[in-house]
């Protein structure tokens, strides 16, 4: 299974918590994320909100979760429609790979300085 997961209450930046709509900076990026798959016909991930990844030092952190793969805590986004665009091209490139690393030469732009953490695969005990 995979899923991109949002942090509900991550703020929009390092300074403000909400934009002027009151609206955390992880829904926002979570919402963005809803329209761009919604535009491209796509349902083959899931998005998921969660309340607080635990990564509070960031701001809009995003959990690229993968049951079978690598899965990554990803943070410091801006809620706006690029970032999304990044987080979904690199999370494709993902997908097609055989354990979940995607070579640094093709990570968009956009993705780096954003990863937090890699957290292995689950294994059967």
């Amino acid at each position: 299974m995979r899923s991109i997961v949002f942090c509900t209450t991550c703020k929009v930046s390092k300074e403000e918590k909400c934009d002027e709509n009151g609206v955390a900076g992880g829904e926002l990026l979570a919402r963005e994320m809803e329209s761009l798959l919604a535009e491209k016909g796509r349902n083959d991930i899931d998005v998921e909100r969660h309340e607080c990844l635990w990564s509070c030092k960031e701001h809009c952190n995003v959990l690229l979760r993968d049951t079978e793969k690598f899965s990554y805590l990803t943070g410091r986004f801006v809620p706006q429609r690029d970032n999304v665009e990044a987080i979904l091209e690199w999370f494709d490139l993902h997908g097609q790979s055989a354990e979940g690393a995607v070579s640094f030469k093709q990570w968009p732009d956009g993705m780096r300085g954003h990863f937090i953490a890699r957290i292995p695969p689950q294994t059967e005990v």
